[in-house]
């Protein structure tokens, strides 16, 4: 109905209609909503109701995954259900709710002081936690998260009744936020760990392509993965220091048609948006960043697009003060929704999610197909045939796999 909810970190939700541009808001039109839930981090109204992440630090109700729907019909939302718990503490828990491109499903960002749930669906992840150095992990100094191991955040791929969940990826630090471009592909800004700075292993906050299975390799005090690891994927960019939090791409804005096309990151720490303005190039993307909303201190939270076509956004956190921001464009250039661009990297995606669909999946037809791209020269479609073959009984590929002569394959 073109209506925002908005959250108190440790209070209750709100909604209001955004009034006409140029005008404020009006307090006496923002409406208290009725149902009993608190410490919302992130919400989407999917499946006819509102889904909420909830991270409650004061631990008055239980973290996790809740649906709101309205129980008598009188256009509020009365009717609280808690579909899933997530025990979580601290900062690092549970945040985004964000619908999948099938249309059937919801992904749910988890920071990595949460601990997984119960876990139905074969996944695509595989759950072999160990961390396994050759070299002992030193923890971190000043004690932060000392004996939280491996997998880290976890994004779950979960069913709309909460009955499903599937781990979809895994080893980010604090997830807070994702979104999904026009291509159907998942997104998420990760943190970084500001007590590495100028260590060998510290890891700047970065975008990452989430795809089926991934591994982004957090891991606690000195073990963090290289990006160069096999076992894992690259990021998209760099970003640097700072808190993420919020993300959206400019689908639906009335901007021209760049920013219709990038994806939006907030800094809380920095004061910062970036619209990062991605390309496909192989079976994945890279991206460039621009800083697009800026100032001291501005704590963003979340980021939001209107029906209106206006970007919204808001601020605060940690007791910090709140506000509401509208932005619009103003100029000659076109706002009409952007179409489909020019992609000859398609096929490589095509290819990948190809693979992707045997994960979690027993099918012996994985196995040859699998084989096929083992050493295929784009590193995100030699990961998808890798975790395909992973999911299969280790007799039916063995053999096959320490035959090959590539050592890209092996």
């Amino acid at each position: 109905k073109g209506r925002l909810i908005v959250s108190d970190q440790f209070g209750s939700l709100y909604r209001f209609t955004p009034p006409s541009a140029g005008s404020p808001l009006d307090a006496d039109a923002i409406e208290p909503v009725p149902a009993k839930i608190r410490a919302v981090n992130g919400m989407v109204w999917a499946f006819g109701a509102l889904y909420c992440g909830v991270n409650d630090y004061e631990q008055k109700i239980p973290s996790g995954l809740y649906r709101l729907t309205d129980s008598t019909g009188d256009d509020q939302l009365d009717k609280v259900e808690l579909l899933r718990e997530v025990p979580s503490r601290g900062d690092h828990g549970v945040h985004a709710v964000v619908p999948a491109p099938d249309g059937k499903s919801l992904y749910l960002v988890t920071g990595n002081n949460s601990k997984p749930p119960r876990i139905e669906r074969s996944s695509p992840v595989r759950q072999v936690w160990g961390e396994d150095h050759l070299l002992p992990s030193m923890p971190d100094g000043r004690g932060h998260n000392r004996g939280v191991l491996a997998p880290g955040g976890i994004i779950y791929k979960v069913s709309p009744d909460g009955k499903v969940f599937e781990a979809y990826a895994n080893g980010f630090r604090n997830i807070f936020g994702g979104a999904v471009n026009r291509d159907g592909e998942l997104f998420t800004y990760d943190a970084d760990m500001e007590y590495d700075f100028n260590t060998p292993w510290y890891r700047p906050t970065r975008l990452c392509h989430v795809t089926s299975g991934s591994e982004f390799g957090w891991r606690s005090g000195t073990g963090k993965w290289p990006t160069w690891y096999a076992d894992s994927l690259p990021q998209v960019v760099d970003i640097g220091p700072g808190s993420p939090v919020g993300v959206n791409f400019g689908t639906g804005t009335k901007f021209p048609e760049k920013y219709q096309r990038a994806v939006y990151l907030c800094d809380w720490t920095f004061g910062t948006m970036y619209a990062v303005h991605l390309q496909p190039r192989g079976a994945s993307y890279v991206g460039i960043r621009e800083e697009f909303v800026a100032r001291a201190p501005l704590p963003l939270t979340d980021v939001a697009i209107g029906d209106d076509g206006a970007m919204y956004f808001t601020i605060g956190g940690r007791g910090a003060q709140s506000e509401l921001f509208r932005v619009t464009y103003t100029g000659k250039a076109s706002t009409a929704p952007a179409g489909p661009g020019a992609d000859k990297f398609a096929p490589l995606r095509r290819l990948r999610r190809s693979l992707e669909a045997f994960h979690g999946q027993q099918d012996p037809a994985t196995v040859q197909a699998a084989l096929n791209h083992l050493g295929h020269a784009d590193r995100h479609i030699r990961y998808a045939a890798r975790i395909a073959l992973e999911s299969q009984p280790v007799a039916s590929w063995q053999d096959a796999v320490l035959a090959q002569e590539n050592p890209a394959g092996l």
